[in-house]
């Protein structure tokens, strides 16, 4: 007689024995277990994840936002460095150097790269490489423009320290007395050549004036030419004042001075004449400032008295451009 589910009563030895379950129910109860175990697991695991690996994931976490925001802090810092040192680089250009006479820097060279997107090569496997790049390419900009304006400043400390010199090496008189002047000539700038009926440069001014009229050097320098040439301008003397000022002296009659020799602004170095191709008594005038010709009007009216500076614009509204073909 059976008595319970999974053992039966032998009446021949009288005794229970174990009934033994088909094999496929075993093999249910075998997954049965199995499945439990792996639930167990999971859990087990997300208890223990969410216990004690959490801290450590959120601390990670963490440095990591800290990480992406100093980041953008310093792409913020040196946007606005950039933008002061752009305020810097404009005063330097457009009053310092200005003042000074001398060119400013060119936006090519202050804005020059350093070694393009492959210098940055080694970041492209780091976490945030975007961001990271951007940084590194903005602050070798800024220390690139750094550079280049602290040279710049050096340079014009050197022009400050030398204000002197530069000074009496700039001209800044008249290379013929205001009374002495009868009219100009032609004036700088584009004009209608007289011979060739062409639109062409004048480097000069013209100064018409009686013939043997002393001619002065218009600053401090050295003589680097006295003597005829060819080309229209006759008997010429140029003077190297340093600096990168040069001043040219055309058509004169005669010489003071010689090849080297030294002179003071105000010095006589020749008379007025009529050489090389002119048609008249009269000087021509030349300033140059870093190899390219200047108005030599800004560089002539220093020493002028009010009275005598509005004759002079008298007679620059009076010009007659037609007796000098240079």
């Amino acid at each position: 007689m059976q008595l319970m589910e999974n053992y039966y009563f032998n009446p021949e030895k009288l005794q229970f024995e174990l009934v033994e379950p088909p094999r496929h129910r075993r093999t249910v109860n075998v997954l049965k277990f199995i499945v439990l175990v792996t639930v167990f697991s999971i859990f087990i695991f997300k208890l223990s994840e969410d216990i004690i690996q959490s801290p450590n994931f959120k601390k990670l976490q963490a440095q990591q936002e800290s990480l992406v925001y100093e980041i953008e802090l310093l792409n913020r810092d040196v946007t606005k460095y950039a933008e002061q040192l752009s305020r810097v680089e404009h005063n330097d250009d457009h009053l310092y150097r200005v003042f000074f006479e001398v060119d400013p820097i060119p936006v090519t060279k202050r804005k020059a790269g350093t070694g393009g997107v492959m210098r940055y090569r080694s970041l492209q496997n780091l976490p945030f490489s975007e961001m990271l790049t951007h940084a590194f390419m903005n602050l070798d900009q800024v220390s690139r423009q750094l550079v280049v304006q602290s040279k710049s400043f050096d340079e014009v400390i050197h022009l400050a320290e030398t204000k002197e010199q530069r000074m009496a090496a700039k001209p800044s008189i008249q290379p013929i007395s205001i009374n002495e002047l009868e009219h100009f000539g032609s004036a700088f700038g584009m004009r209608l050549h007289p011979i060739l009926k062409k639109y062409r440069p004048h480097n000069g001014i013209d100064l018409t004036t009686p013939w043997g009229t002393n001619i002065y050097a218009t600053a401090d320098g050295t003589v680097i030419y006295a003597s005829y040439s060819p080309g229209g301008y006759g008997n010429r003397i140029i003077i190297d004042h340093g600096f990168g000022y040069k001043t040219l002296y055309g058509h004169c009659s005669r010489f003071l001075v010689k090849r080297g020799q030294k002179v003071k602004r105000g010095e006589v170095i020749g008379k007025v004449g009529n050489t090389g191709l002119s048609t008249r008594s009269h000087l021509h005038y030349e300033v140059w400032v870093n190899n390219k010709p200047v108005n030599p009007i800004n560089y002539y009216a220093n020493d002028l008295s009010p009275q005598e500076y509005d004759r002079m614009i008298q007679l620059l509204a009076n010009a007659d451009p037609s007796f000098d073909i240079n």
